[in-house]
């Protein structure tokens, strides 16, 4: 029987498009493709994502790297917390989860300084029984030991829980620890997907 119900937080319950929000700055998809593959999607973000170096540092790392963008880095560095937005249906069914006597938890890859932002923005996160996030473990999805964090800081039993991602990479190493998943997409009725476990939602 699921017991527990672990969320992702960005794409699942806060999004996280920087496609559409470098739309705001400029309207040239190459430059936006390559803007991501060079910032969000490199391992110097991974860095941030594990909690090594700040996002100060970081933005210098990327301005001393990519010099000719350095109008549209600045200009990204300067409002990205405007990307986070909450994902509301998702938000509603972990309050109704809750009334229903199920315990919900996080365990997600987050910046520190981004993460104390949505904290501290977005009144949802006080729902949760317990969080584990990627800056503050030194760990990262897909690594197994963040996921080992959960389970054996929470007294977890994997079959009682069921995690939820929109990265099927990242479901694999709960589902070898032997929880079961549930991959997010924007086509995804979350509640029909749980209801399938026999989750009552």
């Amino acid at each position: 029987m699921i017991k527990n119900i672990i969320f992702d937080i960005g794409n699942v319950l806060l999004t996280f498009e920087p496609r559409e929000f470098l739309l705001k700055f400029t309207r040239d998809m190459s430059r936006i493709d390559n803007f991501i593959s060079n910032v969000t999607g490199s391992k110097i973000w991974l860095k941030l994502d594990r909690g090594v170096i700040s996002v100060e540092y970081a933005k210098n790392l990327f301005l001393t790297k990519y010099s000719e963008e350095k109008e549209l880095l600045t200009l990204f560095f300067e409002n990205w917390f405007e990307i986070f937005k909450p994902i509301q249906k998702n938000i509603d069914m972990m309050k109704d989860l809750k009334l229903n006597g199920y315990k919900v938890f996080a365990l997600s890859n987050f910046i520190k300084e981004s993460y104390e932002f949505v904290v501290k923005k977005f009144n949802f996160f006080s729902l949760f029984d317990g969080q584990v996030i990627s800056w503050k473990e030194k760990y990262v999805k897909p690594e197994i030991e963040i996921y080992k964090i959960l389970l054996e800081r929470y007294n977890h039993i994997s079959q009682e829980c069921v995690f939820l991602d929109d990265h099927s990479s990242f479901l694999v190493s709960a589902e070898q620890l032997g929880m079961y998943t549930i991959l997010i997409s924007k086509d995804t009725d979350l509640r029909v997907e749980l209801r399938n476990l026999n989750i009552k939602i």
